[in-house]
This record gives C-alpha cells, sequence and structure tokens, in this order.
C-alpha cells in the first residue's frame, strides 16, 4: 500500500475511521447514497470491509457520521466562524473546489429527509450548527442579532450561493457574490 496522502502533505495521517469517513463522503458526493457501501468504502479508503462494520455496526450510522463530518469540515473550511467581515467566508471558494462532493452529499441529505428517507432531525441540527456559527461571527464583529435571523438569513444567502457554485463552477463569479455580502454586513455593523 502506497503512503497516506496526509503524510506526503506532512500532516499527521488520519485515523482508519475518518478515512472511512472521507471515502463516503466522497463516493456519495460522486455517485450518490446509494452507492455508499461497507465494500466501496473500505476500497476508496484502502482499508478492510470489515473496519467499516467495525468502526460504524450500520451503514446508517456511516451515512450519519459521514454527513456530520461533511458539516463541520465545510463550515470549518469556509470560515463560517471568523473575527472580521473580510474572514468571513473567506476560503468559500478554495475549500468548495477542494471537495465540493461534501456540498452535494449535503444536498442529496437534505433532499432525502424531505422525502422521509432520512430523519429531518439530522439536517435541523446542522443548519442550526451552521447559523450558529454565522451568529457567532457577528457577535465578534458587531452585529446585533440577539434573535438569530439575521445570522439565518445571511446562511441561507451561503447555502444558496453553494448551490449556485455548484451549478455555474464560475470563482470569480461566486467570489463577487461574497464581496457583496460582506459589503452588507459592514454596513450592518456599522
Amino acid at each position: 500500500m502506497d503512503a497516506h496522502p496526509d503524510l506526503a502533505r506532512g500532516e499527521e495521517p488520519l485515523s482508519s475511521k475518518d478515512r472511512l469517513l472521507d471515502a463516503a463522503i466522497e463516493i456519495a458526493g460522486r455517485e450518490g447514497l446509494s452507492a455508499v457501501t461497507y465494500r466501496a468504502v473500505a476500497a476508496r479508503a484502502g482499508l478492510t470491509h470489515g473496519l467499516v462494520r467495525h468502526h460504524f455496526g450500520t451503514r446508517e450510522q456511516l451515512l450519519n457520521e459521514a454527513f456530520r463530518r461533511a458539516a463541520e469540515q465545510d463550515s470549518d473550511g469556509v470560515r463560517l466562524r471568523a473575527d472580521t467581515i473580510e474572514e468571513f467566508a473567506s476560503t468559500f471558494v478554495e475549500s468548495f473546489n477542494d471537495s465540493w462532493e461534501r456540498s452535494v452529499l449535503q444536498f442529496d441529505e437534505t433532499t432525502q429527509a424531505i422525502r422521509g428517507a432520512l430523519p429531518m432531525d439530522n439536517i435541523r441540527q446542522q443548519y442550526r450548527g451552521y447559523i450558529e456559527k454565522v451568529r457567532a461571527t457577528f457577535t465578534a464583529i458587531g452585529i446585533d442579532d440577539p434573535d438569530g435571523r439575521v445570522a439565518a438569513l445571511v446562511f441561507a444567502a451561503l447555502d444558496g450561493l453553494t448551490l449556485q457554485h455548484l451549478i455555474f463552477r464560475e470563482d470569480l463569479r461566486t467570489e463577487q457574490v461574497l464581496d457583496v455580502l460582506r459589503d452588507v454586513l459592514t454596513r450592518l455593523a456599522d
């Protein structure tokens, strides 16, 4: 087996569990939820399929943990939580382009939950987490949002922009929209 890619970049190697989760995210994003099987995930991660069952027990648990990992990676990678307006969502395009599969997985998960195939509570929890990170940014930059409605609106804009970036795949267009959003936030902070 080749050296793990994290080692080549000078990073700590991922645990086998995280490697399996990342493989599940990639497969689900590229091929759909139905393609996420123990064998496919293990093969993509370069591990044995017995480890999938060992770490997760069920396919549903694997998917739930993959959804949570994708959501956390997205919110951290995009910089929903920032200390300045300039930093807010400053890595949106870069993060998206590095792993667009996470976004597709989350839209797929949301669609499945709307259809009743997955629990909607998982989606609600993820969205509350995203909105809370935006709200924490607002606190840091001085935007008054006591009930979180402005944070919810801003996250809705980012969520829609994610979908548009999937459709248009135009980095400059997306960056320009983000600049307008940051300008609106600057006006709210004044």
